[in-house]
């Protein structure tokens, strides 16, 4: 059992370290002390996470339905053991990686209840697809590389995608359409992140930095049937609930019908009629999903009930020193360590105290992190702020590092000197630290 410290939230502490785990399953523990019915609803839930999807018509209709267009068969395809994705080599093509995909929308697009994508090719490039389906392309990632020097000679090596599309097999893009190179983020205390109370969030927010510290967070607001809804969820905080950030995944990467997104097609366009004539999972009529009610709420189990790994080496005698190392650079202006739940029909989320590291707001991060387009009210600048907790582990869990909104930063270091923006004066203060404490401000966000 983790030993609590008054210094950093002793009930975190203890409440997590009982099941703790460092390995390729750290983000896949069930919260201790659950009911029989909501513990075999979770591994109900991560089967249906691992479940590949076949293109219909299929034998196997209870997972048929698969496409016309895809990113990938499964989550667990983007999310390699509920992990983060990771962006493609310049010897890979961008369909050889799943966890790596094509946002599109339109560059001079106002702020709206919704992205306008591409006419011919949606709001997502697909480069798989089914059977009679052309694909949507293919595409290869190039690295520009460029050096960052400290005040003390040392250096680190940066790198910047750019995209090149190797084949584009319905035509060009309209003029305005912008692209966003993006990675599948982890999916560590989703549950929780979507029980905090929108009143909670927003006393972090200061969208006229009135306070005129430099900081500006900004809710991403959506209009839903005339009602205003808090984003909370994706790079953009462009999504309102964990419920319609599964079901949009299942839609958008995978091409399957679901509750609140009922078509069959997927982000097929109108244009594109093979795909808006090819078959659909189980049936050929609409109101019969691909992915039922029941089995959305198993996915919608499994992925809030899944804890966040424990924060390690509290004990050491190093870890305070690097807690101050992290306030003295003000990173918890954005990166909020502590956050409070509401209700919950779970016990295991209601009303707890957690430690994320985010704030779930937007901040400019300047012009070098910028995407093509905005996305309903965040500027091609702003980004929610990536919650902290786990990235430690990021290897561990899928194999592979790739942290940033484009996977670009293979290490916590160079995504620290990527930001900018409201950012920027953290960043320099992290370069003006001497080699002894940039590792132990590192080796403290590793242990989050």
């Amino acid at each position: 059992m983790t030993r609590c410290y008054s210094l950093l939230i002793p009930l975190f502490a203890c409440f997590y370290s009982a099941s703790a785990l460092a390995d390729s399953k750290a983000y896949q523990q069930p919260f201790p002390n659950l009911s029989a019915t909501d513990k075999q609803a979770f591994y109900l839930g991560q089967s249906m996470f691992e479940r590949l999807w076949v293109p219909a018509p299929s034998s196997t209709t209870a997972s048929d339905g698969l496409g016309p267009l895809f990113n990938a068969r499964s989550c667990h395809s983007c999310h390699v053991n509920s992990g983060r994705g990771h962006a493609p080599t310049t010897d890979q093509l961008g369909s050889d990686v799943p966890s790596f995909f094509i946002r599109l929308g339109k560059s001079d697009q106002a702020a709206t209840d919704r992205v306008i994508g591409d006419y011919m090719y949606g709001r997502q490039f697909h480069p798989l697809s089914a059977t009679n389906v052309k694909t949507e392309g293919d595409y290869r990632i190039h690295w520009q590389e460029s050096i960052e020097t400290f005040d003390d000679g040392y250096q680190v090596t940066l790198r910047k995608p750019s995209l090149e599309w190797l084949s584009l097999n319905y035509g060009d893009f309209q003029e305005s359409t912008g692209f966003s190179m993006r990675v599948s983020p982890p999916l560590v205390g989703m549950g929780l992140l979507n029980l905090v109370p929108d009143s909670l969030i927003l006393e972090h927010a200061d969208p006229d930095d009135h306070d005129q510290n430099g900081i500006s967070g900004k809710p991403n607001w959506i209009e839903r049937n005339g009602e205003k809804l808090l984003g909370r969820f994706g790079h953009k905080a462009s999504v309102p609930s964990l419920k319609e950030q599964n079901q949009s995944a299942f839609n958008g990467d995978l091409g399957l019908s679901t509750e609140l997104f009922p078509f069959p097609s997927g982000d097929c366009t109108v244009a594109q009629t093979d795909c808006m004539q090819a078959p659909n999972g189980n049936s050929q009529h609409l109101d019969d999903l691909e992915v039922s009610k029941e089995q959305m709420a198993v996915l919608d189990t499994y992925v809030a009930l899944s804890m966040p790994p424990a924060m390690r080496n509290l004990d050491q005698a190093w870890f305070k020193d690097a807690k101050q190392l992290f306030d003295r650079l003000e990173c918890g202006s954005c990166h909020t360590p502590k956050l409070t739940t509401g209700s919950s029909e779970f016990t295991a989320l209601s009303h707890r105290d957690f430690y994320p590291f985010t704030d779930m707001l937007l901040h400019d991060l300047g012009p070098e992190l910028a995407n093509g387009f905005p996305v309903l009210n965040a500027s091609t600048q702003e980004w929610r702020t990536a919650p902290l907790w786990g990235i430690g582990l990021s290897e561990s869990v899928s194999g592979r590092n790739g942290f940033l909104h484009d996977g670009r930063a293979r290490t916590i270091e160079e995504a620290i000197l990527w930001h900018g923006g409201e950012a920027e004066a953290s960043k320099n203060a992290y370069k003006s630290l001497n080699t002894k404490q940039r590792a132990l401000f590192v080796r403290f966000l590793e242990s989050l």
